[in-house]
């Protein structure tokens, strides 16, 4: 009789560990199938985060939240028409022409290269530029489809409305699926991820501004033209961080190259400075009060869900590794393993424990 007990145990097992594969397989499968309408919400829920983190600050004022939230909501709007009417397309149809100016610049750099006495043929040059440098059109025609879903933006508007005027409902819907001794603490997780990602949106919003204005100022002194499309693409590709800002400074040394070799140099020279400001001193000061990651997880994950995702992934993947190590510190590291690592205080518990034997 103990031999079929065993066997049934170890069937028992077999199948739990199969029904979990299968589980992960086919969950994976749907994310994989379903990314695009997932990467939506989560714009949703990203814009949501601007929209409670701006009404928080207004609400520190004396004005009552919900006021705040709709004082927040009108200003956006009010800023996309105005900025549509002050001179939005316009600024449109000049970033088409920056981005045929690139192009034709992209293609130049195998003859400068031979200007320049590199030992470097031309096909093998243009090839290896090509592959080490940005595609500028590639990028602006990918900006402007996504800019030009306006139905997707549209949706991505009302979840980040629908969810940042009922936070409550929406975080205990989700605990609701959890066990009961367990719902207080998905909803403290929830509310500290929501505040991870205001942080990590606070972060990026000061060195979007610093990078924009340190920009404008540094290419308007050297005489760069387009100098503020350049500064305003500058200032919105820091958004994704580490990518961003090697295709940013592409962008500007291609241009400068229009003018000459030398505008091109000091362009690259510039915008080495920018970077330098903003890393040493900008960053340090917002990370004092704001949330950040580290490089190498921050550079992995936007290598990995480019490949993944695609544009999409490259942009919105930091935000969402930031919520996701909120998520795993919280219910995993400190909840089940008991807390994070900490090796002075567990060398010093092994070195009482010894002396107490």
């Amino acid at each position: 009789m103990q031999v079929p007990q065993r066997d049934a145990e170890y069937a028992r097992r077999t199948l739990i560990a199969a029904g979990i594969v299968i589980a992960l397989a086919a969950g994976t499968a749907l994310v994989w199938m379903a990314s695009e309408a997932i990467f939506l919400v989560f714009a949703g829920l990203l814009l949501a985060a601007v929209f409670s983190g701006l009404a928080s600050l207004l609400h520190k004022t004396g004005l009552p939240k919900k006021a705040g939230l709709v004082a927040v909501i009108l200003l956006l709007l009010g800023l996309i028409a105005g900025g549509f009417a002050w001179g939005g397309f316009t600024i449109v149809q000049q970033f088409s022409d920056l981005t045929t100016l690139v192009e034709e610049q992209l293609n130049r750099v195998p003859g400068l290269l031979d200007e320049m006495d590199i030992p470097v043929g031309e096909e093998e040059a243009e090839d290896g530029m090509r592959n080490l440098l940005p595609d500028p059109g590639r990028i602006f025609s990918s900006a402007v489809t996504i800019a030009g879903g306006i139905g997707n933006v549209f949706i991505a508007f009302f979840i980040a409305v629908f969810i940042s005027w009922q936070p409550g409902l929406y975080r205990r819907g989700v605990a609701s699926l959890f066990a009961q001794s367990k719902r207080r603490r998905i909803d403290e997780t929830l509310v500290k991820s929501s505040h991870t990602l205001v942080l990590w949106l606070a972060g990026q919003a000061i060195s979007m501004a610093t990078i924009f204005l340190v920009t404008l100022g540094a290419l308007y002194a050297i005489g760069m033209p387009n100098a503020f499309l350049l500064s305003l693409q500058a200032g919105l590709f820091a958004f994704v961080p580490t990518i961003g800002p090697f295709v940013a400074g592409a962008v500007i040394v291609l241009s400068g190259f229009a003018v000459s070799t030398e505008m091109a140099l000091y362009g690259l020279g510039a915008y080495i400075l920018i970077q330098g400001i903003e890393s040493n001193v900008t960053q340090p000061v917002a990370q004092r009060w704001t949330s950040a990651l580290p490089p190498a997880l921050t550079l992995g994950a936007q290598l990995i869900f480019g490949v993944l995702f695609g544009l999409v992934g490259v942009i919105l993947a930091v935000p969402v590794v930031a919520v996701l190590k909120t998520i795993v510190e919280e219910l995993y590291i400190k909840d089940t393993l008991g807390g994070p690592y900490d090796k002075e205080a567990e060398t010093a518990e092994a070195d009482a424990a010894i002396a107490a034997q």
